[in-house]
């Protein structure tokens, strides 16, 4: 195991100590530290970068991808997945709706049956 895995696995148990208010501040100071990584172009997903993203991919699985392609995979998945949920995003209104229904079945079934939820 690595020094830098020990020191995380390290920190992570003492973090699960701290009060939420403050895990949450330390999750809000990372997301920000990550987003700012984030290339800045805006530049459209295309062909060239989904091809270089399956490379990574295949190295990953190979067990050869170095640690700065390692970082150039997350950032090419989070940009895949931002475009991802311009084009296609997920329908979950309806989702939603369903099942918020299938509560109130439930419920209206164990008032029918006498029983408490």
């Amino acid at each position: 195991m690595s020094t830098a895995y020990s020191e995380f696995a390290r920190v992570c148990q003492q973090v699960k100590h701290w009060p939420s208010d403050l895990r949450q501040h330390l999750a809000d100071e990372i997301a920000k530290s990550l987003a700012s990584e984030l290339p800045t172009d805006n530049g459209e997903w295309n062909d060239a970068k989904n091809e270089r993203r399956c490379e990574l991919i295949d190295k990953d699985i190979q067990g050869a991808l170095s640690a700065a392609e390692r970082r150039e995979l997350e950032l090419l998945t989070q940009e895949m997945r931002v475009h991802r949920r311009a084009v296609a995003p997920i329908p979950l209104a309806g989702a939603t709706r369903l099942h918020q229904q299938l509560l109130t079945k439930k419920r209206q079934q164990q008032d029918l049956d006498g029983e408490t939820p």
